[in-house]
């Protein structure tokens, strides 16, 4: 028996007030939980087993069974983040039953990996397992296995999609372009990017564009070259992206960075989306320690020069509270490119009004002029 003492006192405490106790390493809790957005009420909840966590979910629609909707979880057991391992991996299969207020576990299979992510594809479902990207069908007792990549470096994080091209992200190799060859049945990587990234979240632009977050606080635009995209859409087999030659040991194609921006927060989630009705679309990027950022496109020449300009000028003002510079701060880890801070450019309104006429002048507009002009950028792209 332990001669140790234990302080009641502090196991007892207000968990509302203090948090709960944290559990020792590799120790883990987990629950699915249906929620009502209308009112805000959990409908139902589904505790995992001793141990279990979950990773990542993902809502499909299996071809197999004429297109109903399933909600896949996926699950590891033993899990230790440094190093990553698990005794196990789950991908647990539910059917939404009582008009979605309920699931019903159909069967669950188990991977050698952690699933991180997961992803609707062509009526199949795609998910990154460690470091293999795997695409499976539903079957009656679990999910079949119909292909597999495991040429990525570490594990994929996020998963996107357009036609039969799909981008994962890797843990930190940055963004990886894949192809899926029906024909063959093949998942085959045919480009990459040149900087190794920590990834946490990417959403693709277009077909040949992605914008991705890494844990340093960067947000960066990758495109791939529409030559190369029509070379690989044209291939019906994928037989020449395997004999091309890899460039810098990975893929044979590489993306070229279009874009950089340092936001100073972990970017944990980043979406294209269109905040204003009728209005283009913009990123809306979340960070970890509760930002909210809006990156939107500027399409206009005359509206470039304008607020590059101000920029520019706005810099010289040292409007920093600790002194640093502020093209270093925004271009921390790689130089600033192809984005201008707008929060910068706000601060014009706050300047005295012998430098905003200064400015202005320089502008070739008046005071007011700047001001609308900003107002305008702004409002028309988030509405607020």
């Amino acid at each position: 028996m332990s001669n140790e003492k234990i302080d009641r006192e502090a196991l007892e405490i207000d968990s509302k007030t203090f948090g709960n106790l944290r559990a020792p390493e590799g120790v883990w809790a987990s629950c699915i939980r249906i929620i009502d957005p209308v009112n805000s009420q959990s409908v139902a909840i589904y505790p995992l087993d001793a141990n279990e966590a979950a990773f990542s979910i993902a809502v499909v629609a299996f071809s197999a069974r004429n297109g109903e909707m399933l909600l896949v979880v996926g699950t590891a057991v033993d899990v230790h983040l440094a190093p990553r391992a698990c005794s196990t991996g789950f991908l647990r299969v539910y059917a939404f039953v009582e008009g979605g207020s309920k699931i019903e576990l159909l069967h669950k299979t188990e991977t050698d990996d952690i699933p991180m992510s997961l992803l609707s594809f062509q009526g199949r479902l795609l998910a990154g397992v460690g470091k293999s990207l795997r695409l499976y069908d539903i079957g009656k007792k679990k999910l079949l296995r119909k292909a597999e990549n495991r040429q990525f470096a570490s594990a994929i994080l996020t998963l996107n999609t357009q036609g039969s091209r799909i981008l994962a992200g890797d843990l930190n190799q940055s963004i990886y372009f894949v192809v899926y060859k029906a024909a063959e049945n093949r998942l085959l990587i045919f480009a990459d990017d040149v900087s190794a990234r920590w990834t946490t979240a990417a959403t693709m632009l277009d077909y040949n564009t992605v914008v991705a977050g890494d844990k340093f606080g960067n947000v960066f635009v990758n495109r791939l070259s529409e030559t190369v995209s029509k070379q690989v859409d044209d291939d019906p087999t994928g037989a020449g992206i395997l004999h091309e030659k890899s460039v810098l040991m990975g893929a044979p194609h590489k993306t070229k960075m279009i874009a950089h921006f340092h936001v100073g927060d972990i970017i944990m989630s980043i979406e294209k989306i269109a905040l204003v009705a009728g209005a283009r679309d913009v990123i809306v990027y979340f960070g970890l320690h509760g930002t909210i950022g809006i990156l939107t496109p500027l399409v206009s020449k005359d509206d470039v020069d304008f607020i590059s300009t101000l920029e520019q000028h706005m810099r010289t003002e040292n409007l920093s509270l600790v002194g640093r510079d502020h093209l270093s701060w925004r271009g921390y880890y790689t130089p600033v490119k192809a984005v201008v801070d707008g929060d910068l450019c706000e601060y014009f309104a706050k300047l005295p009004t012998q430098k905003q006429l200064a400015i202005a002048g320089e502008l070739d507009r008046t005071v007011g002029d700047v001001l609308k002009k900003l107002e305008s950028l702004r409002v028309t792209a988030s509405g607020f």
